[in-house]
């Protein structure tokens, strides 16, 4: 379970590791109901991942929360959509997710991925100024 965010590095205690801190995506029925993360970066990975796939106004009372990638969907697939994609995602993770601390956004837009509409993203990112680097991928 997360124990410390900020100025110092994040820890998982080992008497939380049996403690759920939250769900897993993408949804799937676990032992008990749906499969649950047990680690930080499990759980900010997946925290992310749903933050950026959000559309605005999808959200009931939080109008505002999500990323606004789907509004790219239309935009030519060029050079050009990655700088929109880079920025739309820090902009999202500093509003929503200011504990996290992005690396690199690695923008995959392969002639194969052009013809099928794709855009493959990776993030790299760190939780406060923990020196564990993670990484989260998906596609849009």
């Amino acid at each position: 379970m997360a124990v410390i965010l900020g100025s110092k590095p994040v820890t998982d205690l080992k008497q939380f590791e049996d403690i759920p801190i939250g769900i897993t995506l993408p949804l799937q029925i676990g032992n008990t109901a749906f499969n649950q993360s047990f680690k930080t970066f499990d759980q900010v990975r997946t925290n992310i991942k749903s933050l950026l796939l959000t559309k605005r106004k999808e959200r009931v009372m939080q109008p505002f929360l999500g990323s606004g990638l789907n509004e790219l969907v239309f935009d030519f697939n060029d050079d050009e959509l990655s700088v929109k994609i880079e920025e739309v995602i820090t902009s999202t993770l500093a509003q929503w997710l200011p504990y996290v601390s992005v690396d690199t956004i690695d923008i995959e837009q392969t002639d194969f991925l052009k013809d099928r509409n794709q855009v493959n993203i990776s993030i790299n990112f760190r939780i406060g100024d923990s020196v564990s680097l993670n990484q989260v991928t998906f596609t849009i």
